[in-house]
């Protein structure tokens, strides 16, 4: 059994189908990368699995443990309960596009206040964690700091650091560059190939290419709402089957 089996998911906004029929297994320490063009159902499928989308209908289970079940015959997919959904929920950490950080706290704070709140470790416990990680995000001398003094790299890497505080199975990342300036765009892409290079599990959704391919085991192409081609880096940018991918990676490489 894979470590993440998201099988047939479909989703609907009202008579809008998003998601037809999308399907993603993955192993624990791979790196899989979604690429696609806007509106595709990428940012949806990734939210999907972390419940901050529901789906109408298929299953998904984590490490062998089942969130959302489908039934036999046409039914609507149902759901562990709400404790359970919570338990695995736990076990994944997510950065959006935009930080989401509180404006309120410092930047240590906003590492401690997850592990505080939902664990109920004293921050004693926790710091020895915060420091260890806004050192390898390279801020501990920021931690002092709020947000708003911050540059939108160095806040996004805070956010990286606030969901590792968690120590999740498995990192989410919805486009977290697309709200940067190209020139901050790198710091934080360095910081998740360092999570890659550490066999941390991961779940990419992005629009850059060149780090797609450096990144990831496997690329998923979706368009028009499900995966129109998956594969090696290799086989889906030298050798892309699919008339749709093509013509996507001409639009996004020049080619």
């Amino acid at each position: 059994m894979s470590f993440v089996e998201m099988d047939h998911i479909r989703k609907n906004f009202g008579s809008l189908e998003v998601l037809k029929d999308v399907s993603l297994h993955m192993d624990a320490g791979e790196v899989v990368s979604i690429i696609g063009p806007s509106g595709s159902g990428k940012s949806t499928f990734l939210r999907c699995l972390c419940q901050l989308e529901t789906i109408d209908k298929g299953s998904i289970t984590v490490d062998g443990d089942a969130m959302v079940s489908q039934p036999a015959g046409d039914g609507r997919s149902v759901y562990a309960s709400p404790s359970h959904v919570r338990a695995i929920c736990r076990r994944m950490g997510m950065c959006f596009q935009h930080f989401n950080l509180f404006p309120h706290m410092t930047v240590l704070d906003n590492i401690l206040e997850a592990p505080r709140i939902v664990k109920g470790m004293k921050t004693n416990e926790i710091m020895p964690t915060a420091e260890a990680l806004l050192k390898k995000v390279g801020l501990w001398d920021k931690r002092d700091e709020y947000p708003s003094r911050l540059s939108g790299g160095q806040q996004q890497r805070v956010a990286i650091a606030r969901a590792l505080a968690m120590n999740p199975d498995i990192m989410l990342f919805d486009e977290p560059t697309s709200a940067l300036d190209p020139e901050l765009t790198g710091e934080v892409l360095r910081t998740i190939k360092q999570l890659a290079d550490e066999d941390m599990t991961m779940i990419i959704v992005t629009h850059e290419m060149a780090f797609a391919r450096e990144v990831a085991d496997r690329i998923l192409f979706m368009a028009d709402g499900i995966v129109q081609e998956e594969g090696t880096p290799d086989q889906i940018f030298e050798h892309p089957q699919n008339e749709r991918t093509q013509n996507f990676l001409k639009s996004m490489l020049r080619f």
